[in-house]
C-alpha cells in the first residue's frame, strides 16, 4: 500500500507522520520520485504520483509519503488505486494560525506583532485550509481525518482509528509504545541535528488553546467569517497583492 501523510499545513504533520512509520513498516520511495527537499521526510513530487503508482508495486510493499495535496486535484486520481491510503489531520484552525505566525517568526525572519500578521496573512492562511478540507471530503473509506485535539486528549482511540483505516489490528502495549517514541520531548531531540529543523524551534509548544493568549474579539468574528464565507478569487488575488507590497515595504 502507499500511505500518503497529508496533514494541513502546522496542524500536527510531523507527528502523524511519525505515528504512521511506527504504526506499521512503510518504505521511502526511492529518490528519483522525491523532491529535494526530502531530507527527514520522504516527498513524491505530485506530478509523480501517477507515474510512482503505475511503476512501483504497491500492493506487494507498504510506503509513505508526506504532502499536502489538494483534493480537488489529486483525490478522482488517488481513488482509483484500492491500495493508497490518504490520512490527513485537521487542528483548531486559531491554533494553526498561531503556530504558523511563530515559524514565520523564527524560521523565515517575520518581524511584525500578531495582530499584524493575522490581518495580512492568517485570514488567508483560515481560508486556504477550509477549502483544502473540502476538498477531501468525498474521498471515501481510505480517507481518515486525524485530529490533533483527539491524539491529545485520547491517544489510544485517535491511533487505533488510524489502524483499523490501513486494516490493522493494534493492541494498547504497542499503541502505548508509539506514544512514548512520539512525544514532543522524544521528537525534538530526533529533529535538532536535522537539515531544515530547528529542533526546539520547529516543536514549539504544542498545546491546545494558545489562540487565547494572541487573538481579539475583533480577530476572532473576522475569523468567523472568513470560515462561513470565505473569499472570492478577485478578493484572494487583492488580498495576495497587498501582502506582496507590505513583503517589499
Amino acid at each position: 500500500m502507499l500511505v500518503i501523510c497529508n496533514g494541513a499545513i502546522k496542524s500536527g504533520s510531523t507527528w502523524l507522520f511519525n505515528i504512521l512509520t511506527k504504526l506499521v513498516s512503510l518504505e521511502y520511495p526511492s529518490t528519483e520520485y522525491l523532491t529535494n527537499r526530502s531530507d527527514k521526510h520522504p516527498c513524491i513530487v505530485p506530478d509523480k504520483l501517477s507515474e510512482f503508482i503505475a511503476q512501483v508495486d504497491i500492493s506487494g510493499e507498504n510506503y509513505i509519503t508526506k504532502n499536502h495535496l489538494d483534493g480537488k486535484r489529486y483525490s478522482s486520481i488517488l481513488i482509483q488505486h484500492k491500495d493508497v491510503y490518504v490520512i490527513d489531520i485537521k487542528r483548531d484552525i486559531r491554533d494553526v494560525i498561531v503556530s504558523n505566525y511563530y515559524h514565520d517568526c523564527f524560521r523565515n525572519g517575520y518581524k511584525h506583532e500578531f495582530e499584524k500578521y493575522y490581518w495580512d496573512e492568517g485570514r488567508v492562511l483560515a481560508h486556504k485550509l477550509n477549502s483544502y478540507h473540502k476538498s477531501w471530503e468525498s474521498y471515501g473509506n481510505k480517507y481518515y481525518l486525524s485530529r490533533y485535539e483527539n491524539l491529545h486528549n485520547n491517544f489510544e482511540k485517535e491511533v487505533a482509528s488510524i489502524a483499523e483505516v490501513l486494516g490493522l489490528s493494534v493492541g494498547i502495549d504497542k499503541i502505548e509504545s508509539i506514544r512514548e517514541q512520539t512525544s514532543i520531548k522524544k521528537l525534538r531531540k530526533e529533529y535538532k541535528t536535522a537539515p531544515r529543523f530547528e529542533g526546539e524551534k520547529f516543536f514549539r509548544k504544542g498545546e491546545i488553546g494558545d489562540w487565547k493568549n494572541h487573538f481579539s474579539d475583533q480577530m476572532l468574528n473576522d475569523l468567523k467569517k472568513v470560515q462561513r464565507d470565505g473569499f472570492s478569487n478577485n478578493k484572494l488575488s487583492k488580498l495576495f497583492l497587498g501582502l506582496k507590497n507590505n513583503l517589499n515595504k
